[in-house]
């Protein structure tokens, strides 16, 4: 949906008419995944925000969904949108997303990190290891 595509899942069946195990595992990690994340796929397309390097965007009206696929990464620098955001959670719980203006000495102005570093997850695990995704609610609508 990041690029206003479609993902076509590889799956189908062996030469007896079975689906393999992995597949079925496969198609039941994805199902799971949808469950907890559909909003920011179902209805949403690309938005018109440079693709990030630890991952990628997706976007309905004044909802921008950050799917965060590369745990290496520390914080995600979400410069200019701290007067935008009215809130940011994980999407899949519902939780409120730690954020600051500064990390590590960063004070640059328009700075509004989200906190994705793995210390204040050894109580508050990360929804998903693959793709956890962010919902921002934004004060207004961007195209």
């Amino acid at each position: 949906m990041s690029k206003n595509g479609n993902l076509l899942l590889n799956v189908g069946p062996d030469a007896k008419g079975n689906i393999p195990p992995e597949s079925v595992a496969i198609l039941k990690e994805v199902g799971e995944w949808m469950k907890l994340n559909g909003e920011s796929i179902y209805g949403c397309g690309s938005s018109a925000m440079e693709t990030p390097e630890w991952g990628r965007f997706t976007q309905k009206d004044n909802l921008l969904f950050l799917h965060w696929m590369y745990p290496k990464v520390g914080y995600l620098n979400m410069k200019g949108f701290a007067d935008k955001t009215r809130m940011v959670t994980f999407l899949s719980t519902g939780a409120e997303a730690p954020t600051a203006t500064e990390w590590w000495g960063n004070k640059e102005e328009g700075n509004f990190f989200i906190n994705v570093n793995m210390p204040i997850y050894h109580t508050f695990p990360l929804p998903d290891n693959h793709n956890t995704v962010f919902k921002m609610e934004l004060t207004e609508f961007n195209e």
